[in-house]
């Protein structure tokens, strides 16, 4: 049996926080990329370092010693209780089945709504203009979904914001006049 199995764990420089327990072999400690998203958030929010707990670890060893210090610490950006090797895949997809505790449920959470939050950012990154019937600007706006929240609030378009940013994704890719009004222009 191979004993090139390591544990580790990040912390926060300032606080002396343990915010993340790993098992890795290699250099995986030191990868900051392929994390999930509480891992980078706050990473990226804090002044962090990474500490070697235990070295010359057979694989179920640092599995059953990632899943303790898991248990006792409680770090907020592990979202799973250890052991589980998702190797690149989706949480969702390697976890199936397993049962958690409230805080672990609550860093899913945390995660899933995070994702969410950064695709949207991704999505709607680009500066939108709402321009009259004559080309003159009227509005502005930092993201393409503000224009639906604007439409549904200004002029009571659709149920809901949503359903007035669906309305204004039409006339975006037609680059028509939107109820014989608006322009909208990506920028």
């Amino acid at each position: 049996m191979e004993k090139k199995y390591y544990v580790y764990c990040w912390f926060n420089v300032r606080t002396l926080e343990i915010f993340y327990v790993g098992l890795g072999t290699g250099n995986r400690r030191y990868q900051t990329k392929k994390r999930n998203d509480l891992f980078k958030e706050y990473y990226e929010g804090n002044e962090c370092e990474v500490l070697l707990l235990n070295t010359g670890l057979s694989e179920d060893e640092g599995v059953q010693l990632e899943k303790d210090l898991i248990k006792a610490i409680n770090p907020c950006c592990n979202m799973t209780k250890g052991g589980e090797r998702t190797n690149g895949r989706k949480i969702s997809e390697s976890l199936k089945g397993r049962l958690f505790s409230n805080q672990h449920k609550k860093n899913l959470s945390k995660a899933t709504k995070l994702q969410w939050k950064n695709r949207s950012r991704l999505i709607n990154n680009k500066t939108v203009v709402v321009l009259d019937k004559e080309g003159n600007i009227i509005k502005k706006f930092k993201a393409k979904y503000q224009i639906g929240i604007w439409l549904y609030e200004e002029f009571g378009y659709g149920k809901h914001a949503r359903s007035a940013q669906r309305k204004a994704d039409k006339y975006f890719k037609s680059k028509s006049l939107f109820e014989d009004k608006f322009y909208f222009v990506e920028r």
